[in-house]
């Protein structure tokens, strides 16, 4: 994946399965701000890092696979949930 604009079609639909997870799953509007992509060696995950729409305090995360879009796991306050 060494071409940017194919860097960018991948952050772009593990960000959109990311906020679409949220929303169904937990009812929540997020927002991602950052990632990391791990090296092609250790895996086809990216995680995703941001915060509630409504409360940019709230900070939430998303480990998805940037293949198949399989959420792997999510951190989010308990209480919000």
């Amino acid at each position: 994946m060494s071409d940017s604009r194919e860097n960018n079609q991948v952050f772009s639909k593990a960000i959109e399965a990311g906020i679409t997870h949220f929303k169904e799953k937990y009812g929540l509007n997020v927002e991602f701000t950052r990632h990391k992509l791990n090296p092609p060696d250790l895996g086809t995950d990216v995680g995703l890092y941001g915060h509630l729409v409504e409360d940019k305090d709230t900070e939430v995360f998303l480990l998805i696979n940037y293949e198949t879009l399989e959420v792997i796991t999510v951190g989010v306050p308990e209480e919000i949930i």
